[in-house]
């Protein structure tokens, strides 16, 4: 797949994957917005890697829409959505979890991605064409103790995109996943796991995903393990 010249959306695309996403598009000749709810943190990415940016919460359905608009209104097309951003609570068992914070989990993990892709949509089914590209996790193709809440968001966004691929077949759009094992990122800021330092970068899992993108016969649901430790 050669993504010179496309537009591509990212949204969560101020540090971590989603930065690092940002960055390997535009290194294939893409040109790329990237979102995000912090406004400083995204403009300060945005001028260091030269990519269009739009403060949104992927939460917000119309601030979404706002995105797809701006992206339109600039580049006339969208080629590739993806949904990025997420976020992860402390690990706790099901029972202590906070019914407000899964609540907002959801409305990032979960709802951004189905915002994200009921934007997109419209966009894609009028050119013909487009690519979705749901970033999941691990987390999403099996339990884990203490971590209920993250996983059922994962197996919601997994469910989703295959109903989704299912709805689309014949009309130009594909609906891929990434599932990447856990990345050094701060999405663990509330509670850093002992074993981080064994946990992939996010340079190994990038190389992984574009080497994938940009082959003939990518993967549509791409699982991405930690490397194995000598």
């Amino acid at each position: 797949m050669n993504f010179s010249e496309k537009t591509v959306v990212v949204t969560g695309g101020s540090k971590g994957f989603g930065k690092a996403l940002a960055q390997a598009f535009i290194k294939e000749g893409a040109r790329v917005v990237i979102t995000d709810i912090n406004k400083d943190e995204l403009k300060v990415t945005a001028d260091e890697i030269g990519a269009d940016c739009k403060v949104a919460d992927a939460s917000s359905f119309e601030d979404t829409e706002a995105v797809v608009k701006q992206a339109i209104d600039k580049f006339g097309k969208i080629d590739v959505w993806i949904n990025n951003a997420g976020i992860q609570i402390a690990p706790s068992s099901l029972d202590e979890v906070d019914l407000d914070r899964l609540h907002h989990l959801f409305g990032v993990n979960f709802f951004g991605y189905f915002n994200g892709c009921k934007a997109v949509l419209p966009v894609m089914r009028k050119q013909g064409n487009g690519l979705i590209i749901n970033v999941n996790s691990t987390a999403g193709l099996g339990g884990k103790p203490d971590l209920s809440a993250y996983v059922s968001s994962k197996f919601a966004i997994k469910g989703m995109t295959e109903s989704l691929r299912e709805e689309l077949k014949d009309t130009g759009i594909e609906a891929y996943q990434i599932f990447p094992g856990g990345m050094q990122t701060d999405i663990y800021h509330e509670k850093v796991p002992a074993d981080i330092v064994n946990y992939m970068t996010v340079e190994y899992a990038i190389d992984k995903v574009m080497a994938n993108l940009v082959s003939d016969q990518p993967e549509v649901d791409q699982i991405i393990k930690r490397p194995t430790i000598s």
